[in-house]
């Protein structure tokens, strides 16, 4: 307000939030039985299984986008990709209303230069600890010393280094399922 003093608030309104995110689910739903949200507002779909019906990911990106604009009136950002934190990564980088291809044929190009603070689920204090390691890209992550991902981080860093390297294997689970917590 101070640094705009004309600036309109609107108080956020969560049960309508909640509708139209279901009604953005029934929509993705209709391309693929595999959704999994990813919070309110996000989901990943698998959609390997439908391009006979409705073409390439990249076509059902579009597709999805363009219903949702329409039938909805929001926007949606979609990164297509061949894996979940890939596809998240895509869709962050490009907002409002844009779709991005993250995939084995270009993610080094583009995701490697990245901040490692960029990759799904590198916080705060993972940062600062792959920072003193003098690892500062997701390029450098992929190709750090796996023993001392490992030594540092344990499974979760063998994980995280897998995502760099666009190894991130977790398959999307069908609508309604939920995962099984591991110990």
């Amino acid at each position: 307000k101070q640094k705009c003093p004309e600036l309109l608030t609107v108080k956020a309104n969560f049960e309508r939030y909640q509708i139209y995110s279901r009604l953005a689910q029934s929509i993705y739903r209709e391309y693929t039985d595999c959704v999994e949200p990813y919070g309110l507002d996000e989901c990943w779909l698998d959609v390997s299984h439908s391009s006979r019906l409705f073409g390439d990911g990249w076509t059902i990106a579009a597709a999805i986008r363009q219903r949702v604009r329409e039938e909805l009136g929001v926007t949606v950002s979609v990164g297509v990709s061949d894996n979940k934190v890939f596809s998240k990564l895509g869709s962050d980088l490009r907002k409002p209303d844009a779709q991005t291809r993250l995939d084995a044929s270009n993610f080094r190009e583009y995701v490697w230069p990245l901040p490692v603070s960029s990759l799904l689920f590198v916080g705060r204090q993972t940062t600062k600890v792959l920072l003193s390691f003098g690892i500062t890209t997701i390029g450098e992550l992929a190709r750090a010393n796996s023993r001392l991902i490992a030594h540092r981080f344990h499974r979760n860093g063998i994980k995280l280094q897998k995502a760099a390297q666009g190894k991130d294997d977790d398959p999307v689970l069908p609508y309604g399922v939920r995962p099984i917590a591991k110990s």
